[in-house]
């Protein structure tokens, strides 16, 4: 799983600076701030924290909480940051999926934990070995 802040081996401000502030530069789109509405929703795509934009364009997850797409560049926000929360339960998430082979290493942020417990117990055969 990745987790902790580091998103292609950077933390966020690093990332910021060198690919989301250069890449907006190239299509004369300034930093806006960061937009104060409803947060998006990290979610669980094969093993990697991601957060969906509206456009269909999905980001990785840094633990600084901050978005920006880099499909639309959060043009129905004035091309501002969004905020983005990690569910409550993220450790127990991690933790059931962890242990299974990466392209099953999914959640989505209305399944139930009890749902995936309940994958874990149909498929045991098939997870991985925990050291």
């Amino acid at each position: 799983m990745i987790t902790g802040d580091l998103q292609f081996g950077m933390p966020w401000e690093a990332f910021r600076l060198s690919v989301i502030i250069p890449a907006m530069g190239k299509k004369l789109i300034k930093e806006q701030g960061i937009d104060d509405g409803v947060p998006l929703k990290a979610y669980v795509n094969r093993g990697r924290w991601v957060i969906k934009c509206e456009c269909g364009g999905a980001e990785y997850a840094f633990e600084a909480r901050i978005f920006m797409c880099r499909s639309c560049w959060n043009s129905r926000y004035r091309h501002q940051y969004r905020r983005f929360t990690f569910p409550r339960s993220r450790k127990r998430i991690e933790n059931l999926l962890i242990i299974r082979p990466l392209e099953n290493r999914n959640w989505f942020n209305d399944e139930p934990i009890s749902h995936l417990e309940a994958e874990n117990i149909e498929h045991k055969a098939e997870l991985l070995e925990v050291y």
